[in-house]
């Protein structure tokens, strides 16, 4: 049993007002976690992703069949077709778009190089309003785009790099 010695007029009004920071705070600390402001919010009937995959270049191939997946679930998402999937693997919360807007995509030529890469990328969030970039057959390419989607509040998601700078060392945001 406690002695009532260690329980002061002092001690209990710290303990009241560090809880009811803690409590008052974790809005705060969570909306600046998980709503962070990103670029280009959607405001019409579509939003914008942006393929950057390499067209030309040493990963031209690659880059290729990550166009056609990009744009296979493209077709899927707006609910066009059956998205190249079996009926009964069919999704119906995906069909129709997201959030009741139609997916659109630009795409841009990396051609394997990191400063192709980030002007095409660039390109489409400034000029085309992507909110989204994906790509990085290369690693160098994807760790280019990273950074630039970082600065600019885009979401990146990396394809094909397996290279422990764009797999979350940084923990990056976007």
């Amino acid at each position: 049993m406690t002695d009532r010695k260690d329980f002061t007029r002092r001690g209990v009004i710290k303990t009241g007002l560090g809880a009811a920071v803690a409590i008052g705070g974790t809005p705060y600390f969570f909306t600046r976690a998980f709503a962070a402001d990103y670029r280009n919010a959607p405001t019409g009937d579509t939003v914008t992703f942006g393929f950057n995959v390499p067209q030309t270049g040493a990963y031209a191939d690659e880059g290729a069949d990550e166009l056609r997946a990009d744009e296979l679930a493209v077709e899927h998402i707006n609910g066009d077709g059956d998205g190249g999937m079996l009926s009964t693997l069919s999704s119906k919360a995906l069909q129709g778009g997201i959030n009741g807007k139609k997916v659109a995509f630009v795409t841009g030529d990396t051609q394997t190089k990191s400063d192709a890469a980030r002007a095409s990328a660039k390109r489409m969030i400034e000029n085309d309003g992507a909110i989204m970039i994906t790509g990085g057959s290369s690693s160098g390419v994807a760790i280019a785009v990273q950074g630039l989607c970082q600065e600019a509040g885009v979401i990146f998601m990396a394809g094909l790099t397996h290279s422990n700078d764009t797999t979350g060392k940084d923990k990056r945001a976007n």
